[in-house]
């Protein structure tokens, strides 16, 4: 069952929290692991992938925290994705070279083009959502 990572879900439950309460200010990785729930070790790390994919910005020092670099509707899910450094894999065989210890039946698979199209459709609308459309 093709399934969005937990790294993900809570990257986008922290940009919510981020585009939601920020009101030009910016919002700590304590104070965003507590209101959603989020281990703030792990919250943390993801913040700052988001923030090195370009997603977010970051301020140091005591009045520091992170902020949306654009706008909601300028950020695609693809774009989280990437970031916090998931692949979109609907099964085993979809990585780039596969081998049989991905797939015993790779020699003889009738599946493995039908599903890269799949997959790639897939890619393709993560491509087109939008984080103002997830929240």
């Amino acid at each position: 069952m093709f399934k969005i990572a937990k790294s993900v879900e809570y990257s986008i439950l922290a940009l919510r929290h981020i585009a939601l309460n920020s009101n030009g200010n910016l919002l700590t990785a304590r104070e965003i692991a507590e209101n959603e729930n989020i281990p703030f070790e792990l919250l943390a790390k993801l913040l700052q992938k988001l923030a090195r994919g370009n997603i977010l910005e970051s301020a140091q020092g005591t009045r520091g925290g992170y902020f949306l670099r654009s706008s909601i509707n300028e950020v695609h899910l693809s774009d989280i994705i990437n970031a916090v450094d998931e692949n979109i894999q609907i099964t085993d065989c979809m990585v780039l070279e596969p081998t049989s210890s991905n797939c015993s039946r790779l020699e003889n698979c009738c599946l493995r083009a039908p599903m890269l199209k799949l997959q790639n459709r897939i890619e393709n609308l993560m491509g087109e959502i939008t984080l103002e459309e997830l929240i």
